[in-house]
Parts: C-alpha cells; sequence; structure tokens
C-alpha cells in the first residue's frame, strides 16, 4: 500500500510555491505498507508499520515487549525487509537465543518433553556449557531452528546498544546502512542517551522527537519501546497517559500500541468464570490506542508462548469489554 507525501524536489524546511507543489505531483516519495506478520493486527494497521513513521509499543515489564517486538522484527527480515533491533536491555547473543528458542516454537509434530530438552540445551549453550556445532549435528530442533534463521539472518542485524554511548547519531548510521524502506526498533526508547540536563518527561519527549526525525529523513519505518510511569505499574490496564513523556510521546508518535495481561485488563464482569479467567491468563492483549493513518480503538488478543520468546502470530479481534479507568468501572 502507498500513500502520497510531498515531491522529492521540495527541500525540508524552506519555503516552497504551491504551483511548484502542484507540478511536482508526478515526482512524489511513496509510502510503503510492511506487514508485521501479526493478524489480525496488519489488516487493523491497513497492510503494516509504514515507512516515516513512528510507532510507541507501551507495557509494564514482563508483558512480553521484548518478545514481541523481536517476533515482529523477525517477520520483517524473513519478508526480505533490512532490520536493525537496537537493544539497551539485552546482548546479541541473548537476542540470538530468543530468536532460536521462537523458531523452536514453529516446529510442528514436535513433542512437548523433546521442546522443553531442545529449550534445555539451548540455555546450556548460551552458557557457553555445550557446543553449537555439536548440538546441531545431533538435535533436529536445534537443526531446525538454525535452518529457519539461516533464511533471514542477512536481513537482521542485533546492536548490544548503550545507554551512556548509543545515541541518536549511532541509531542514525545503522539506518544509514540499511538504506530507505527498511525499519529501526529501538528498545527502549528511555534508555537512549540524549544531551542536556532534562527532567525524565522532557528527556522522553526529545527523545521520540528524534527518532521521528530519523524516520522522516531516511524514509524508514523506527518501532520503539516506551517504559510506564511508576504509577502506571500498578494498573490493571497500561494506557498510552501512563507512559513516561505521555505527552510528547502522544504527539510525536504516528501510532501508539500497548500490550497488557488480559486477565488484569478485561472488565470483571467476565472473570467470574474460573475457567475463562485461566484462558485469559495465556492471553496478551495489544491496544492500538492511536493511529495517525487510520482508525484506532482496535484492541487484539495473541495467545502466549512464552517458553518460546513469542506469541502465536494468529490472534483476534477481542470480544470481551476492557477496562477503562476514565469512563468505565466495575
Amino acid at each position: 500500500m502507498t500513500s502520497v507525501l510531498e515531491p522529492t524536489n521540495v527541500n525540508s524546511g524552506q519555503p516552497v510555491v504551491l504551483a511548484d507543489v502542484v507540478t511536482g505531483l508526478d515526482d512524489v516519495q511513496t509510502v510503503s505498507s510492511m506487514p508485521t506478520g501479526f493478524h489480525p493486527l496488519d489488516e487493523a494497521l491497513a497492510g503494516g508499520l509504514q515507512t516515516r513513521d513512528l510507532t510507541i509499543i507501551g507495557g509494564v515489564p514482563g508483558v512480553g515487549k521484548t518478545v514481541f517486538t523481536l517476533q515482529m522484527a523477525r517477520n520483517l527480515a524473513k519478508a526480505g525487509y533490512q532490520v536493525v533491533y537496537v537493544c539497551y536491555e539485552h546482548d546479541e547473543a541473548s537476542l540470538a537465543g530468543r530468536l532460536m528458542a521462537l523458531e523452536m516454537g514453529f516446529a510442528e509434530g514436535i513433542s512437548a518433553s523433546a521442546s522443553a530438552d531442545a529449550q534445555e540445551i539451548l540455555h546450556e549453550i548460551l552458557l557457553g556449557q555445550r557446543s553449537l556445532n555439536e548440538e546441531y549435528a545431533h538435535n533436529a530442533l536445534v537443526q531446525f531452528a538454525v535452518g529457519e534463521m539461516s533464511r533471514y539472518g542477512h536481513n537482521l542485524k542485533l546492536v548490544r546498544a548503550s545507554s551512556i554511548d548509543t545515541g541518536i547519531d549511532d541509531i542514525r548510521s545503522f539506518a544509514n546502512e540499511l538504506g530507505s524502506g527498511s525499519i529501526v526498533f529501538v528498545d527502549y526508547l528511555q534508555k537512549m542517551p540524549i544531551n542536556g540536563d532534562w527532567s525524565d518527561d522532557e528527556r522522553s519527549i526529545r527523545q521520540a522527537e528524534s527518532l521521528k526525525e530519523l524516520a522522516l529523513a531516511n524514509d524508514i519505518s523506527v518501532v520503539a519501546i516506551a517504559a510506564a510511569e511508576q504509577v502506571g505499574l500498578n494498573a490493571r490496564r497500561l494506557r498510552p497517559y501512563h507512559l513516561r513523556g505521555a505527552g510528547g510521546l502522544a504527539y510525536e508518535a504516528d501510532r501508539v500500541m500497548m500490550l497488557n495481561e488480559k486477565h488484569l485488563a478485561v472488565s470483571k464482569r467476565h472473570t467470574s468464570d474460573s475457567l475463562a479467567y485461566e484462558s485469559y491468563r495465556r492471553m496478551m492483549v495489544l491496544s492500538i490506542e492511536k493511529n495517525r493513518h487510520g482508525q484506532s480503538g482496535f484492541d487484539i488478543e495473541f495467545l502466549k508462548d512464552l517458553p518460546h520468546f513469542r506469541f502465536d502470530p494468529y490472534g483476534k479481534f477481542l470480544e470481551e469489554k476492557l477496562i477503562d479507568d476514565l469512563f468505565y468501572k466495575d
């Protein structure tokens, strides 16, 4: 999917005569939609992520923000897009290990015990207690995972970022290497260093501004995880106003999506059934709270498979009502 943007011969920040804009409409840049690989999220986003956009993904610690975004990065790389995952929380080996576990989760016809054994082997490989080459020769799941990763490994770059040294200039250099139409993931935004003596809220705003400018200038899509304020950690349902620097983030972002645990976020009227409640505990809810290019207000649920560091990519639109701290009370 494409949409019209400004003519390529217009210099940013310079006055342009309207007549020149009109005559230049045949030479416009286009914005590309890139499927995330999660269904029906791509349907709700009219095709997926878009170049020149900043997408913010928020959630409390442990809800699966890194799991979700790393799986999205993998899906995009597998589809042929150039992707870089800049992570301030985990090193490259840890991220690669998560991807290997993810691929194991997609293997068909594997028993639960074989999967558990393979995960234990993977854990020991990452600790240096086993050799990947040796296990690859004997373990079918390891072979499957490595084979799947080889299909997209050349499209996905992993960066162990430093909250002291890895700033916007470094991320810009990564984007320059990938070129137009690529995707940059930042995990997470508030750890990206930025010059100046700012409050936490001001830092978040300037970090978001710099990433939005990066998306515009490089014709790329930027996806950034955002941390919650302390008050949001106790909320049953995290909302955009719970994010650190919420006002600036909401303004700069083209899209804001929030992750929540379903068993906490649904109205209590839906949790009286103990069987239903247990099923809710296995689900994560993604809410599209802002979407500059289309409708928002969609809630989509995905089944967790956290032992394999992944979500089932085939979700469904939520049927139950969620808590709304502003308009609805149980």
